[in-house]
C-alpha cells in the first residue's frame, strides 16, 4: 500500500464509520429525547410497540435487555401513563405490554425527528442520492 493508496478494507471501515456517525448521530438522539423527556431506552421501548402489543419476553428479546431491566422499564412507563400491561390473548400467563394513546403520540413524535434526514442529504442532486440508496440497499442486502 502506498501512500496514494487506500485499502480497500481501509476504505470500507472509512465508509461505516460515517455511516455510523449519521445513524447513531448524539445530537439528533438528545433532540428527541428532550423533546419527549425520556431516555433514549425508554423511547426505543415504546417505538418497538407502538404499533402492536408484544409479550414481555419478546420485547426483552427484541432490544436486547435482560427481563428483569425491562419489567423496571416498563414499570416505569406504565406510572408514566405511556403503556399497559394487558392479556395474552391465549395464554393468560403472558402479560403483553402496549401503548397507551399517550403513550403512542410520544412514540409517533419522537420518530418525526428520527426519521428527518441529515441536511447534507438535501445537498446531494437526485442522481448521486439514487446512487446511494442503492449502494446502501446492496450492502443491507449482502449483494
Amino acid at each position: 500500500m502506498t501512500g496514494t493508496t487506500t485499502s480497500k478494507a481501509a476504505l470500507a471501515r472509512e465508509a461505516f464509520d460515517v455511516m455510523s456517525s449519521l445513524v447513531l448521530d448524539n445530537d439528533r438522539r438528545r433532540e428527541v429525547t428532550e423533546t419527549v423527556g425520556l431516555s433514549f431506552g425508554r423511547l426505543r421501548t415504546l417505538r418497538r410497540i407502538v404499533d402492536h402489543p408484544l409479550a414481555m419476553g419478546d420485547l426483552a428479546a427484541q432490544i436486547n435487555v435482560d427481563p428483569p431491566n425491562l419489567t423496571a422499564m416498563v414499570d416505569d412507563l406504565e406510572h408514566l401513563g405511556l403503556v399497559e400491561r394487558c392479556a395474552h390473548p391465549s395464554d393468560r400467563r403472558i402479560k403483553m405490554i402496549a401503548t397507551t394513546s399517550k403513550g403512542a403520540a410520544l412514540a409517533r413524535q419522537a420518530q418525526v425527528i428520527l426519521d428527518r434526514p441529515p441536511a447534507g442529504l438535501a445537498t446531494l442532486c437526485a442522481e448521486d442520492l439514487r446512487t446511494l440508496v442503492r449502494i446502501l440497499a446492496s450492502v443491507r442486502d449482502g449483494s
